[in-house]
């Protein structure tokens, strides 16, 4: 038989004995991710597992998808949901450690049947503020948002409780045309993204945009759909990897997803002409302040994300997009 379809076969085997459980479908990531993979993978039992009732009929409409309703703040039903799939992926949540508490609690005591009894999969959404240098002094120093949640993941890997495998953004923007709640109209669907929405927020609390020092610290970007596109290769790789991941191996798992470059003043000032657009601040220049000033993005608009995407381009990736950050903040409606 050609290795090639026997690797087909053996992938084709997986899938029949997997079961997923899905977090963050109604997320500018998950939204978009889950209307792509059941495209790719038809057959996959998934649970998709939201609060909000209004994509429940788009999310059907897929296919072979149970919904369960709830919130974060209901661990014991995760750490359930969690030991019952073989699969889970986290497209939400990554800032929060007792979801992750829970889910890590469920896999470890997985009643889900893996193939060949392997160890459950995780497919965790991260982000790339883990490899930026601290722009604080060590004596200061500071966990980037999604560090809380990897290092917890990273050390029931390491156990051999599961395998994990990470996808890691820089700051995500844009609005991609596959995302599920487009077919209901649903607001998820224009959302900014985390990453977008977090600064707004910032520059309207602060009332003013703001950068610090010169403004010359790096920021690295990237598409929701390239991202959603990597993802889908992290996803093959799981399954290829499957039999043969060893707990040693989730050091090695980390997947960079990076494309645009733009400096930290740019960014300020194309925030400043959005929100005066909209109304909602009433400053129009960005604002030079020292870090204490920056608000709670400091920490990003600081630091330089010096990092490239090399193992994602390992598995193929290329970034395909072509609309960039600035062009999509003036044609946003984030605000409609």
């Amino acid at each position: 038989m050609p290795k090639d379809t026997f690797i087909s076969k053996l992938l084709t085997l997986r899938l029949q004995m997997a079961s997923i459980l899905f977090l963050g479908a109604s997320g500018q990531v998950g939204g978009a991710f889950l209307t792509v993979f059941r495209k790719a993978y038809p057959d996959t039992p998934i649970t998709a597992y939201l609060r909000s009732t209004t994509l429940d009929e788009a999310l059907t409409s897929l296919g072979n998808i149970n919904i369960v309703h709830g919130t974060f703040e209901e661990p014991d039903r995760v750490e359930e949901l969690a030991a019952t799939h073989s699969i889970i992926i986290n497209c939400a949540g990554s800032f929060n450690p007792p979801l992750t508490a829970a889910i890590l609690k469920g896999m470890k005591n997985t009643k889900a049947l893996t193939p060949s009894d392997r160890r459950p999969i995780l497919l965790h959404f991260s982000g790339t503020g883990n490899f930026q240098p601290q722009p604080r002094p060590q004596d200061r120093r500071e966990l980037p948002p999604n560090g809380a949640t990897d290092e917890m993941i990273l050390a029931a890997a390491a156990r051999g409780d599961f395998n994990a495998l990470f996808v890691c953004p820089g700051g995500i923007f844009g609005q991609s045309a596959d995302h599920v709640g487009l077919k209901t109209g649903d607001a998820s669907a224009r959302a900014a993204g985390v990453w977008v929405e977090w600064s707004l927020k910032n520059v309207q609390n602060l009332g003013f945009s703001p950068y610090i020092g010169p403004g010359t610290s790096i920021i690295r970007l990237v598409h929701v759909d390239d991202v959603v596109s990597l993802a889908m290769l992290v996803y093959k790789r799981a399954l290829e990897t499957w039999e043969t991941y060893k707990p040693e191996d989730v050091y090695s798992h980390f997947y960079v997803c990076v494309d645009e470059t733009v400096e930290s003043k740019v960014v300020a000032e194309a925030y400043a002409e959005l929100l005066v657009r909209e109304g909602k601040i009433g400053e129009k220049e960005a604002r030079k302040v020292g870090y204490e000033e920056a608000g709670t993005t400091a920490y990003y608009s600081a630091g330089n994300t010096m990092v490239e995407p090399v193992r994602a381009a390992e598995l193929g990736w290329k970034p395909k997009n072509r609309k960039k950050f600035l062009e999509t903040l003036k044609e946003s409606k984030y605000f409609a």
